[in-house]
């Protein structure tokens, strides 16, 4: 298994160098996970892609369930856009009433990516109390193309009002009062709007850590998403790039699976 899991990775990275501006994800549920690996003796976290299921793809065609780097997939954020809502309680969102967003939402649509975060890998049976904390923290949003855009993460409870985890406009962290951060207990898993202010391709920092007994672990990823319009500028995938990366999907699946349930551990 593992032999073969190493020859898809070469094969993966020897027709899928451009792959993360190929291979849009446009429908079904997936998640930001945090898994923890050990890779050559060195156990951290690892930021990645989990597809709960099948997920759609722009230009048709699927993507079978399975765990993938976060370079892998492009996350895509179909219209329309939406226009933000009046009243200072918004100002998180957009710099004005009306101004046009582009969003991801709470709730399942099947016209658009149903995008969790989960830290259901986390499990006590490696060490993660499910009273401590996984933090996560917001770093940046870098267009690739198209305009500038803003960036919001965020809640609705059941009147529409909003609990903001990240805002470009107005961070949340009331210490640095500069900074997005905001936690999930392990085994934890939720969801949350994503919101731009702008059509383009945006490359999206997040650092996420934790502490296992007394040692701290961290690790950073960069997540691309493609919003409105810009989502057709987006070349599509070779026959040949799909099929490597729905392998190495598939065994990464495999071999966190079989960690998860006690047994040696593959990092990908």
């Amino acid at each position: 298994m593992k032999k073969t899991l190493v020859m898809l990775s070469a094969l993966f990275l020897c027709v899928c160098t451009t792959a993360r501006a190929e291979i849009v994800y446009t429908s079904g549920h997936a998640d930001l996970g945090v898994g923890f690996e050990t890779v050559n003796g060195i156990s951290n976290l690892k930021l990645h892609i989990h597809a709960e299921g099948a997920l759609g793809l722009f230009g048709g065609g699927t993507l079978q369930a399975g765990e993938y780097e976060p370079g892998d997939l492009v996350i895509g954020v179909p219209g329309p856009s939406v226009a933000r809502p009046a009243g200072a309680t918004w100002d998180f969102l957009a710099s004005s009433a009306g101004a046009p967003v582009w969003f991801l939402p709470q709730s399942d649509n099947p016209n658009k990516p149903f995008l969790g975060i989960g830290t259901e890998e986390l499990v006590q049976a490696n060490g993660w109390a499910g009273n401590t904390p996984i933090t996560f923290k917001f770093n940046s949003i870098t267009p690739v193309s198209g305009a500038p855009s803003s960036f919001a993460l965020y809640q609705t409870d059941q009147f529409g009002t909003p609990t903001v985890q990240v805002s470009t406009l107005i961070p949340t962290n009331p210490n640095t009062q500069t900074e997005n951060t905001w936690s999930l207990l392990p085994g934890g898993h939720d969801h949350f709007v994503y919101a731009f202010t702008a059509e383009g391709v945006y490359d999206v920092s997040l650092t996420v850590s934790g502490r296992n007994g007394n040692i701290d672990y961290t690790d950073t990823a960069t997540f691309r998403f493609a919003t409105g319009s810009a989502i057709s500028s987006v070349p599509e995938p070779s026959s040949m790039a799909m099929l490597a990366i729905t392998a190495v999907g598939f065994f990464g699946y495999r071999w966190r699976k079989m960690g998860r349930n006690g047994l040696s551990r593959c990092g990908s």
